[in-house]
This record gives structure tokens, sequence and C-alpha cells, in this order.
């Protein structure tokens, strides 16, 4: 975006949270650079002298607050932040914001930090009313609800942990049926703090003995007037002093300010405790950063229809309608848009309930989701966008792989079917974000249906997550495929990036800072070709589609990330490739010459002959370990490896080329194609990039190398000396 499309996007966003913008409206309180002088008193207007900010908001006649707005390809907004506070500091005001277009960052100029609002960063134009308080707060940090109200996340998981007991003692089978059952007093409890409290009143004043003929009939049937009789049901609780005890409890907890949806927290805690969900409907919580993450990465539009068939609670469905309401002004005809014609979802067991609740109390669009079994109910080219966490392995019948796959023979696998309802529930030139298993992304058995998504669409990313993203319900390494133009493109390139931080450590906790999340954001959107910059603080290259209409020639490759070097040959240019000779160890003859096969500086067994004798590099070429690089000084038999050497040592140094080769060891691990048994073959190096350089130069490097090379075994030497001086003096307090 240039900076003239981040300035509509922030219009679009201040008018949809209240501000007045209009020329010659009468409470017009949002002023754009040079305007600002008919608003600002005449010490201020003197004080700015030729600056002028972008935006200059206003409580009133007073100004309250600044944007400084920055085309996309300004990543970090620090210096934004710095501007935007020396106009802030001239005129009064204490609150600036800085916007590129896909992230808004704040200041509390008084305090250098972040705007904070119930201790979550502020990362959306507040409305006054909100600007107002922070400017009577005087502090970056503002809470609308007590403290101690924050502590509900903790205080929620305790009580279902107290309460699990309850309702397994009611029969109820651990897992999404306790859930459901909690689900249904949660609802009400939340519904109570939107304004509806009526039953919550009601349910907090009866007798014990009253409450279950109160909840499952009178407060039942006004549900289902409202919101249909699939949302809630009548409650299995049969014991009233856990009923009243759950209302009690609830009640003493200000939840509607959380920033989770209600499974957030409620749904963690009863999967973990059961194996059933997980094993059989592969039902995962997605975390709601990723949930967040896929949905800007698709920006899904006012006016366009999302689309879940495996919804769950509903992560996707409530985040795209947020995401979309933020768009426009929320007049009669917007509302009726967003809940009626925006988000749909299908869900196959009972938690399409939790959905609806989840919608109901986001805003609406409950009416769009039904529980269902979405593979086989009819959704062929309905949906604009389709964002989705498909179920992970199920076990599928036969007659639903056909039903899905049609006559397409390529789709033989569960996940294939479940990625292709998404895909086919797409309109003509429709797009799709959903997370799969990695395995789909690189397992070659899934050759054939990748081809035909390459063939039928634009992937734009292929991004893998980090392992342990979906702990604690699988340890499984997940990815996302993104694409675009269903039906109307094809795919030629598109760019593959691997995810180390998603913002998050090894015991999940939050780290502060920009994440690979984030940086992904930032350059998708701002890159357009394969000739694109790559940053460097992001794992991604580019990947271009071999062969698509083939489908026995058909692969991948994947570019090398190159630096300033200007010149550089291909690798089979200059050496010989070859392929080992395998052999088992049932055929190797008495002798010591080592074996070299498929690991990481191991040798399997050895043998009495050698077929290279010695000064070449072997690549591993399958197991955990491919592309592995070897250098080999003496005599070797090359079995399940790629044996590298120059074509010419006047020109090119075999060992010159090990170094090259060596440096770029990640990058050759990432070739490997296969997860069951990962490959590495000749036709994925044979263009690796040797920079062109003279041969004197070449063998300077390597005498520096060598020279290190014999510190190195001179200070390994002196560490074992010394080890055993220790080892015999330790040695003597023990003889007699």
């Amino acid at each position: 975006m240039i900076e003239s499309d981040v300035r509509y996007q922030i219009d679009r966003s201040l008018v949809a949270t209240g501000w007045i913008l209009q020329a010659g409206h009468e409470d017009k309180n949002v002023y754009f650079e040079e305007s600002v002088k008919l608003r600002l008193a005449a010490i201020s207007i003197q004080r700015l002298g030729q600056k002028r900010p972008d935006y200059t908001l206003f409580d009133g006649t007073s100004p309250i607050a600044i944007i400084e707005a920055k085309k996309a390809s300004v990543s970090d907004l620090g210096d934004a932040l710095k501007q935007a506070s020396d106009y802030a500091k001239r005129i009064g005001v204490d609150i600036v914001f800085a916007c590129n277009g896909l992230t808004v960052k704040s200041l509390h100029v008084s305090s250098g930090l972040p705007l904070y609002l119930n201790g979550i960063e502020v990362t959306e134009f507040p409305d006054l009313q909100l600007l107002q308080k922070f400017r009577v707060n005087q502090s970056n940090q503002l809470f609308t609800i007590p403290k101690k109200v924050l502590k509900s996340r903790t205080d929620l998981i305790r009580l279902f942990a107290e309460l699990n007991d309850d309702l397994r003692a009611e029969g109820l089978r651990a897992g999404i049926e306790r859930f459901s059952e909690f689900a249904n007093i949660l609802f009400l409890k939340l519904l109570s703090e939107k304004g509806e409290d009526e039953i919550w009143r009601q349910l907090l004043r009866l007798r014990e003995q009253d409450l279950l003929p109160y909840l499952n009939n009178v407060a039942m049937e006004q549900l289902r007037e409202n919101y249909g009789g699939e949302v809630i049901t009548g409650t299995a609780i049969q014991n009233p002093k856990t009923l009243k005890r759950i209302v009690v409890t609830l009640n003493a907890l200000q939840l509607s300010d959380i920033d989770e949806d209600i499974k957030g927290v409620a749904f963690e805690h009863f999967i973990q405790k059961t194996t059933d969900t997980q094993n059989d409907l592969g039902e995962y919580f997605t975390p709601r950063h990723i949930v967040r993450f896929m949905v800007r990465l698709l920006d899904p539009q006012y006016g366009e229809s999302v689309y879940d068939p495996f919804c769950g609670t509903g992560g996707f469905l409530t985040e795209t309608f947020r995401h979309i309401s933020q768009q426009c002004n929320l007049t009669v005809d917007a509302l009726d848009t967003l809940n009626y014609r925006t988000v749909f979802g299908g869900e196959i067991t009972t938690t399409a309930r939790i959905a609806k609740m989840n919608m109901i109390l986001f805003g609406d669009g409950h009416s769009g989701v039904n529980q269902q079994d979405s593979l086989r109910a009819e959704s062929e080219g309905k949906y604009k966008n389709v964002l989705s966490n498909i179920p992970f392995s199920q076990r599928i019948a036969r007659e639903v792989l056909n039903q899905v796959g049609g006559t397409a023979q390529y789709v033989r696998h569960a996940d294939e079917a479940c990625v292709l309802k998404c895909f086919n529930s797409l309109r003509l030139g429709g797009s799709m974000a959903i997370v799969v298993p990695e395995g789909l992304l690189v397992n070659r058995q899934h050759k054939e249906f990748l081809r035909f998504l390459l063939q039928n669409s634009t992937i734009r990313m292929l991004i893998r997550l980090p392992r342990g993203c979906f702990a604690p319900y699988t340890d499984a390494k997940t990815g996302i495929i993104y694409l675009t133009d269903k039906g109307s493109g094809q795919t030629e390139w598109f760019y593959r990036v691997t995810i180390k931080n998603d913002g998050y450590d090894s015991k999940r906790q939050q780290v502060p800072g920009i994440n690979d999340l984030d940086r992904t954001l930032f350059f998708f959107h701002k890159a357009c070709c394969p000739q694109s910059m790559l940053p460097e603080n992001l794992d991604v290259s580019v990947v271009s589609v071999q062969n698509l209409a083939s489908k026995e020639s058909f692969y991948f490759h994947t570019s090398w990330r190159l630096g300033s070097h200007k010149r550089y040959v291909k690798l089979e240019d200059v050496a010989i490739l070859k392929n080992g000779k395998s052999i088992t160890k049932a055929a190797t003859t008495p002798g010591d010459i080592p074996v070299i096969a498929g690991g990481r500086g191991t040798v399997p067994y050895t043998h009495g002959e050698y077929n290279y004798s010695g000064q070449v590099f072997t690549i591993s070429k399958s197991g955990a370990y491919a592309g592995y690089v070897w250098w080999h000084d003496d005599p070797i038999w090359a079995s399940d490896c790629i044996v590298v050497r120059s074509k010419d040592e006047s020109k090119y140094l075999t060992r010159y080329l090990y170094m090259c080769m060596a440096l770029k060891q990640a990058e050759l691990y990432d070739r490997q194609q296969g997860t069951g048994q990962p490959h590495v073959y000749v036709s994925h190096i044979r263009d690796f990039p040797v920079p062109e350089v003279p041969i004197e130069r070449q063998r300077n490097l390597l005498m520096e190398e060598e020279a290190y090379q014999k510190k190195l075994r001179e200070l390994k030497m002196e560490i074992r000396i010394g080890r055993e001086k220790i080892d015999q003096a330790l040695s003597s307090f023990y003889e007699q």
C-alpha cells in the first residue's frame, strides 16, 4: 500500500469507531494536515510553524490525539511515533498513533510507553470516549474494569477444575459433554453482561429446587424465541446444588471484557482432560494469535462471504466478524449484511452450539452456523473466502472420499478430502487460508493433490508453523495453505515461509516484540513478485513450480538465498555429481573402509573396498539428515549419498566447493522431500550457486581454514591432556 491507501484505511477505521471526518459537519472532530489551522488556537499554530500532523483528533475545541500515516514499506514505526510526538508536544497533546496500513502503534508521550487497555496493548484506534478516559487518567495504562477482574482467566480455569468432579458425578463424559453443560450457564452469564440479564437475575433469586424447572422450561423457551432452539439446550445436570454453585461462582466474575472467546480457556481446560475428542474428531483449539494472523493474511472485505466447514467453537468466524465489522459504519443495513450474509460455518459435533453462542456474544451471525457433516453437506461454489483448521487424520469412509473427490483419482487421504472440501466451497476467483498437517505440504504421497491445487489456483504461500503451536492437543507439525484465484489461476511460483518465532516461548507464554507472524504479514502485503527483496529477518524463499503439466516430472525448485556477490556459477557446471553405489552390510567384505550412507557423520558399517580414494565430499540422500555435507580425506565406499568433486582443480577446488555447500547446510536440509523418509536428490543441488572467485583467492581461503583447523586440533589436544591430569589427581584421592 502506498500512503494514500493507508490513509483511506485509517479513514474507514476512524469512521467505524465513531469519529466524524466530513467537511462542513458541525460535529467534525478529525482534521487533516493544513486544515488543522481552522481548529487550533493561535498559539498552537505558531508553535507548529510549518509542521502539520497527518491527522489531529479533537475533543470539542481541544486536540486530544495525533495520527501519523506511513506507507506499508515502513516496517519500523518508531520514527513515525517520534515525528508525531514532536507535533504533539507543540500543541499540548499526550497521545499519538502511527499506522502503516498493517499495524497501528500507540505512544503515551509523557511516559514514552505504548497505551494499554486492561493490560492489553492498544493496536486499534480508540473512540473519543476511550481517549477522554486516557487523558483524565494521565497514564499509558487504563483499566475500564477493576484490576481484580483481569484475574478472571485464572479464576475461570480454577473454577472449571473445581467443578469438574461435580460434573463427573452427574454422569457427564469428560471433555465436550461437560463443557457443553457448563457453556449453557456461561452463555447466560455473558448475556447478562451484555444487558440481557433477566434470566440471570432469576437464576440468582430462585431457590435451589426451582432452578431446574425454570432453566429447562421458562428460560429455554425464551432463548429459543430469541436465538433458535439449536443454540442452547436443557441442562442434563440433575443436582440443583451443582447448578446453583456454578451460577453463584460465575456471578462473582466479570468475563465479557476478556480478550478471548468463551472457548479460549474453557475448551482448552476440558480437552486437556480427555483424549476422546482429539483422537476421534481431530478437533483442536486454534490459538488466537494464529487465527488473527490468518484472518489478516486473507483480509476478507465487507460484503464478502466467509465459510469455515470445520468451525469447532467458531474462532475463525468470530475473528472474521470482528475484522470485517471494523471496515464499515455499523448502520442497520451493514449489521444486516454482517449478521446474515457474511459468516458461515459447519461443525459435525454439538460444539456447533458453542460456535453459535460465540457469534451471538461477539455481535451475531449465529444463523449461518449449522451442526452438520460438512464433508457431506452441499457447499460447492458458494463462498468468496474459506478460513479453517481442518480435522487432522480423520477416518473417512470410501464413499465420502469418492463424494468429495468425485472422479478425481488424486484424493486418497482424509486430509486431502478436507482440503478439497474447503477448496470446492469457494466460488470462482475465491481465496482460502487453512491449517493443515505439515505432511500434506511436504510428503511425496500428496504430490498429485498439490499439483491439482497448483493447476487450479494461485498458491501465494505455504507456511510452516513451529512445532508445539497446537500444544497440548498435539505435537504434530502444522502448516498453512494460502491461495487465491480458485479456478481462474495457475501457480508458477509461491513463497515458502518457516515461522520460527510465533511470539510464544516453549512453555507457550507470550513473548513481547515483533515475531515472524508480524514479519510475514508485512512482507507479503508489500511483495508482489519473486524478484522482490527477501527480508533477512524472516525465513522465506521463492519456490518455482517446474513441469506442472507433467505428472511424472513435476517438482518444486527453491531459490537459493544469495548475498551481494555479483557472479555465480552452477555447481553442475564446475563439479561432477554422482550417486553412490548402494551396498548392504551382508554384501560387504572385511575391512576398515567407511561406508557412507544417509547419516550425519556416522558410519553404519565398514567394507574391504572403496569406490572413491578420498579428497571428495558427500551429501546424504535419505533419512532425517538428508542433505548433510561431509568431507572425506581418505578412501570411502559411497553408498546412499551423492559424491561431489571438481571437474577441474585448476579452476575450482573441491575443498572450496565443499566449504560453500557446508555454509548452506540449513538450506540443503530445507530441500528434503517426504516426511516418512526424507530425500535429497541430485536435481535439488545441481544449480547450487558457487561464488565465482579466482583460484588464488580459493587457495588463500583454504590456507586460512587449514590454519584454524590446526589451531583447533592443538586446542583439543591441550584440553585432552589437561583433562587427563585432572583425572589422575582425582584418582589419587581414591587409591590406597
